[in-house]
């Protein structure tokens, strides 16, 4: 597992040669039925906040969305909709990300959840110099924190594509057993218990009200 701290400083590799799409299409049961992604800290919704630090660096983006989709429309004119596999969970999204990153002409795409909007601005850095020095047996490049596998915010090759759709097809739901099954690579982010776990998933409207006064990298 490699090793970073959350201020490593960026690594300078244009042009990127992977896609990303953001993961918008659960249900937000936990947020009563309110899109997570609508959400405001410091007065900004939560795709915005991922957008702009995507977007900054010219990366193809698309977000995965099942409802809502004109609100998504005003913020990213690539909103794709699982076709196949609805309902299914966060695996369905990676499934539809890499039918989107075919059309791109990419062999990798890197997946994140609306909802972790504090990770690390040179995650894209670390994805980019990983797959530019690939071992062709590693498929997935993911992350951790204090080693806590985060598997959802991962960059996959599309050679998985096959292997995941077998695996949705035969009742796999959870992200950690499909990635379980190949060799990846986590970059680990070590942070102290002052602060903010840098893949902080946000899963209530208490834990926004918490963090309305978050500085946001």
């Amino acid at each position: 597992m490699e090793k970073f701290s959350s201020s490593s400083s960026k690594l300078m590799i244009k042009p990127f040669s992977f896609a990303v799409v953001i993961l918008a299409g659960g249900k937000s049961s936990r947020m009563n039925g309110v899109n997570k992604a609508f959400s405001y800290i410091n007065n900004q919704k939560l795709i915005n906040i991922i957008l702009c630090k995507v977007e900054n660096l010219k990366l193809p983006v698309a977000i995965n969305a099942n409802q809502h989709i004109s609100k998504f429309n005003q913020f990213n004119n690539n909103v794709i909709q699982d076709k196949n596999y609805i309902g299914l969970g966060p695996l369905s999204g990676v499934y539809t990300a890499m039918n989107w990153t075919e059309t791109q002409s990419l062999n990798w795409v890197l997946t994140l959840p609306c909802d972790v909007p504090f990770f690390p601005n040179d995650i894209f850095f670390k994805v980019e110099e990983k797959i530019k020095n690939i071992n062709k047996n590693i498929k997935i490049i993911s992350f951790s924190s204090n080693e806590k596998k985060h598997p959802i915010i991962s960059a996959w090759n599309l050679c998985l594509k096959k292997e995941l759709k077998f695996a949705l097809e035969n009742g796999v739901r959870k992200v950690d057993t499909f990635v379980s099954r190949f060799k990846n690579v986590y970059f680990n982010y070590n942070f102290d218990e002052k602060s903010l776990d840098p893949f902080f998933n946000i899963n209530s409207k208490n834990e926004i009200k918490k963090l309305e006064n978050y500085k946001i990298n």
